[in-house]
């Protein structure tokens, strides 16, 4: 990868992350939790290399690693801007499960 693709790729993933932030905080409660599990959904299917993961797909019969899972949590931290420890890949094992958890860790962060 050349080094303008490299920074239109950067380029590109902040204004992903800066846009879904922007839909995140005019969203009401429900709405966020629906926009966050999209977000874990395109996310883990990004990082598991699939083409869709639905919400109730469990991430470690899917194949993930615990490499693909800090990955995966990482991603997510980036574009949610909400804390999210590893194991809550673990204990909170589908998108919607997940979804909910970083749904509440958002309310409880932003008061």
């Amino acid at each position: 990868m050349q080094q303008s693709e490299v920074t239109e790729s950067n380029d590109q993933a902040a204004l992903d992350a800066e846009a879904l932030q922007q839909e995140i905080a005019a969203a009401g409660a429900e709405e966020r939790e629906a926009v966050f599990r999209a977000a874990v959904r395109a996310q883990a299917a990004d990082v598991l290399d699939h083409t869709t993961i639905d919400d109730d797909s469990n991430f470690l019969e899917q194949g993930i690693t615990s490499l693909k899972a800090l990955e995966l949590t990482r991603n997510l931290m980036s574009l949610t801007d909400v804390e999210i420890p590893l194991v809550a890949i673990i204990e909170h094992p589908t998108p919607r499960d997940l979804a909910a958890y970083i749904n509440e860790a958002y309310a409880a962060e932003r008061g």
